[in-house]
């Protein structure tokens, strides 16, 4: 062997023995054995089911020797095409855990915990994985002759060879969705080398791409027995480097039966970021058993999709071209929620699923059907910041449908006037103008987005499979832009998100019908009508719950809290000046997000303990925002999101205020109360109840409050709700608030 091809490798360009290469390799240090299957239920004519799954061992150490540790994982799933449901399943070997931690080990990546990774490694710390991964009781039991692996019983796969047909057999249990998969992959034929010679990416690679598949599936208790077409993929690693191997690369990867009884493997590989040209290879298998490798296809992506999980980027639509192969193919996704979420991979997830398409192959129209594997290398954000500022671009697109600054007639008819709509009288274009384009110079500037991140994170983390809240994120988004719009009006503010006020660029009679026009907005683009009569019921009611309790805050904020101060200042007392805080902020702030998480439990039909739980979450989530809020407004916003110390010059009482009171001295509490109730305040007045505030160290004092209040709520629904990446997501945004700058 040369040195380039290791010893435990097959030689090179021959047909490999599977009997003997599909065992166990010791002297590889990654190795997989995966398969994948289109199953068509008994009675029926089309698939619609699909399974694949993928068993895979790996060394924790580069170069493996006697004591060296190996870490057996499999992920799975079942694919329900027309209910479009993923049931995945991430079984981890039992000591992945600390493997895991040395990866999240600041002295190893070199650098400090970002983002999730601090929540992560919290979780790792107690034992625990978000879901779907799970941790094995056992370790893999692996048998050579014949050739099985069994990962608690729970991921079984076993290996036949009679005669000479060779049997791949799959036993998988999800207890937690309570669905059994039990197949068999039978194929009679040689297998097929990837790549130029057997070798794709530094691993040794064979596939059998076209098996027949009997067997039955289980969901729900429902039993059916299913037959299909499936395809086994096994591939090898070399003696060294191989470790990190999968966290260094973005790939595709296709596995397509062609109507005309050819198969193609197609394998991409991304250079060091993902617009960069690497590895290309295809190979094509023929109806005559011919093969056929390629290095010039082509996958350009036309569409995209994004998970409200992970918040990672997927090709929906794509093309495929390869001139040698005479291939020009479009290919979509059967539905878009194929990701499968697991710790392992970069990102939290990669996206595994159908794909279907048309188009031609060697000058014949084909159809095409397979599965599209796309993992990339890392999310696309680095921190809770860059994740708000990617949220805020999904949510902004979100809303462009919603809000648009052009519309026809028959849109602003559907989806504004409705049941009133005259058809004449009314031009969308004058709408649009005065409804939607005052609103959208708000939108358009960009916002932190918390709160859809923390609705669609709740719906998600409250659901086993994926959930679509997309069109909700209208009422978090429009609920909370009307209230900005109105309170500007109201405190005579002249700034919003770095820009002018919309009362101020369009008026006030535009600006208040504009706002007000939200409230109503939101719940229509979220389609609340559509759903089942007792869940909008119940919607509605937590939605003009908050909208009611919203004015009360605003009201009380209004008349404002002048009246309480000259005891408070009298005697340092300042319990009263905390209530009403806390009540005004509960009813403006915190019943807003309180009211997002429980109409995420109603949409996802959380039992009752859990839903109050998350309510109060929720609650005290807001709270704590505004607590965070009235402490910058002191200290100083970045980019000039907000004037500098606006609270003082308008002389409102806030958080910081209420603890200064507290904390200073006689003298210091009436010059205090002084100056905010000057009319008219110069730079001295401010910078001087600034540095009264600072003094007390109130500023600080409110992030140790908010801390402690969002801590207390935490502590209460950790134990309740199951551990999943959007679970980690809300708790990341929980420390982040409380750490924030702007």
């Amino acid at each position: 062997m040369s040195e380039d091809w290791p010893q435990h490798f097959p030689p090179r360009g021959t047909v490999p023995d599977a009997e003997v290469y599909d065992q166990l390799i010791s002297a590889s240090t990654l190795q997989w054995w995966y398969a994948n299957a289109h199953l068509t239920v008994k009675g029926e004519d089309d698939s619609s089911l699909a399974f694949f799954a993928s068993f895979f061992r790996q060394a924790g150490d580069n170069c493996p020797t006697a004591t060296t540790k190996y870490y057996d994982a499999c992920v799975w799933a079942l694919i329900d095409l027309e209910n479009m449901k993923c049931y995945a399943d991430s079984a981890l070997d039992p000591e992945s855990i600390d493997q895991l931690k040395l990866r999240l080990d600041p002295a190893v990546m070199g650098r400090k915990l970002e983002h999730v990774e601090v929540a992560l490694l919290e979780l790792l710390n107690k034992g625990r994985v978000p879901r779907p991964d799970r941790l094995l009781k056992g370790k893999a039991v692996y048998t050579q002759q014949p050739f099985s692996i069994a990962l608690d019983d729970s991921c079984v796969m076993r290996i036949a060879q009679e005669g000479s047909a060779r049997r791949y057999t799959f036993s998988m249990t999800n207890a937690a969705d309570e669905v059994y998969v039990e197949v068999c992959l039978e194929t009679q034929q040689q297998p097929v080398l990837h790549g130029k010679d057997g070798r794709v990416n530094g691993m040794y690679y064979y596939y059998f791409p076209s098996m027949s598949v009997t067997g039955y599936v289980v969901v729900k208790g429902v039993k059916r027995e299913v037959t299909g077409l499936g395809w086994y993929d096994r591939e090898l690693g070399g003696s060294t480097s191989e470790v990190d191997k999968e966290a260094k690369y973005s790939w595709s990867w296709l596995s397509l039966h062609a109507s005309n009884m050819s198969q193609l493997s197609i394998f991409h590989i991304a250079g060091n970021n993902e617009s960069e040209a690497g590895e290309r290879a295809a190979v094509e298998t023929r109806a005559d058993g011919s093969r056929h490798y390629h290095d010039d296809v082509i996958i350009e992506t036309n569409k995209t999709w994004s998970s409200l999980v992970t918040f990672m980027q997927y090709p929906s639509e794509f093309r495929l071209c390869s001139a040698s192969m005479g291939l020009d193919v479009t290919m979509h996704t059967a539905f878009a929620a194929q990701e499968i979420g697991t710790v392992l991979v970069g990102g939290a997830g990669f996206y595994e699923g159908v794909v279907e398409g048309s188009g031609v192959c060697g000058g014949d129209a084909v159809t095409l059907r397979g599965f599209f594997e796309h993992k990339k290398k890392t999310s696309p954000y680095n921190n809770t910041s860059e994740l708000l500022k990617y949220v805020g671009s999904y949510v902004h697109g979100a809303l462009e449908e919603i809000y648009p600054l052009t519309a026809s007639d028959s849109w602003v008819s559907e989806n504004v006037l409705g049941r009133y709509a005259m058809n004449r009288g009314a031009p969308a274009d004058k709408i649009c103008e005065t409804l939607f384009r005052p609103v959208r110079s708000i939108i358009d500037r960009g916002g932190k987005s918390w709160r859809s991140l923390i609705l669609v994170s709740c719906c998600n983390a409250l659901s086993r499979q994926y959930f679509d809240c997309r069109r909700y994120i209208a009422v978090a988004e429009l609920l909370h832009v009307g209230s900005l719009i109105i309170d500007d009006i109201q405190d005579n503010s002249v700034v919003r998100r770095g820009g002018k006020c919309v009362h101020v660029e369009y008026g006030v009679p535009t600006a208040i019908n504009a706002g007000s026009a939200c409230y109503f907005m939101g719940p229509r683009a979220a389609r609340i009508q559509d759903l089942p009569p007792e869940k909008a019921s119940r919607i509605y009611q937590l939605y003009f719950d908050v909208l009611l309790a919203g004015h009360a805050g605003q009201g009380l904020d209004i008349y404002r809290l002048d009246y309480l101060m000259p005891k408070v200042v009298e005697s340092g007392d300042a319990s009263t000046l905390f209530d009403a805080l806390d009540a005004i902020h509960t009813y403006k702030t915190g019943g807003a997000v309180g009211a997002l998480c429980s109409m995420a439990c109603v949409l996802c039909e959380a039992p009752t303990v859990l839903s109050e739980a998350v309510e109060r979450f929720g609650l005290a989530l807001g709270l704590a925002f505004q607590i965070v809020d009235d402490a910058l407004n002191i200290r100083g916003f970045e980019g000039n999101l907000k004037e500098e110390a606006e609270d003082i010059k308008d002389g409102k009482i806030t958080y910081p205020i209420a603890i200064a009171m507290g904390r200073l001295e006689a003298v210091d509490r009436q010059t205090l109360w002084a100056i905010l109730r000057k009319p008219t305040k110069e730079a001295a007045d401010i910078l001087q109840a600034v540095e009264l505030i600072m003094k007390v160290d109130a500023t600080s004092e409110c992030f140790l409050i908010a801390r402690h209040r969002l801590q207390e709520m935490w502590n209460a629904l950790d134990p309740l709700l199951e551990d999943s990446f959007p679970k980690l997501l809300m708790r990341t945004f929980c420390s982040f608030l409380v750490e924030r700058t702007y």
